[in-house]
């Protein structure tokens, strides 16, 4: 059974003021998710895209605004979001503090099978 020390995984800038590290996925071991901890600096954003998996969002600090479809709400500390595959979402910070949360994919390379509707994808390599 793997385990995953979340310090000891590379951290990667996936787009400016926002970076990841990859908890779980299928190089560290699991067959049906990929998990990532992610960190965003204030005035952050993620372009308008979708993904053929489910994404749920469990927010630990500061706030997001989060759109999904026409629906567009505040999320901070013990909320979660849950993104149903296929839904156009985009989100971004909210106010002046960092956020930190977690992003749970229901499948394994959640990126490859992504639409992105304004913008490219995030960058996901390792230096």
């Amino acid at each position: 059974m793997p385990y995953v020390d979340e310090r000891n995984q590379p951290e990667v800038q996936t787009r400016p003021g926002i970076f990841a590290r990859t908890i779980a996925d299928q190089k560290l071991g699991a067959v049906g998710a990929t998990v990532m901890m992610v960190r965003a600096a204030p005035a952050s954003e993620v372009p308008l895209h979708m993904h053929a998996v489910e994404e749920t969002v469990v927010m630990f600090e500061g706030r997001i605004w989060v759109e999904i479809e026409q629906d567009k709400r505040v999320v901070g500390p013990g909320e979660t979001v849950i993104i149903p595959p296929n839904a156009p979402h985009r989100w971004g910070t909210e106010g002046q503090d960092n956020v930190r949360m977690m992003r749970i994919y229901s499948g394994l390379e959640p990126f490859k099978s992504s639409t992105y509707l304004a913008g490219g994808p995030p960058n996901l390599e390792t230096r």
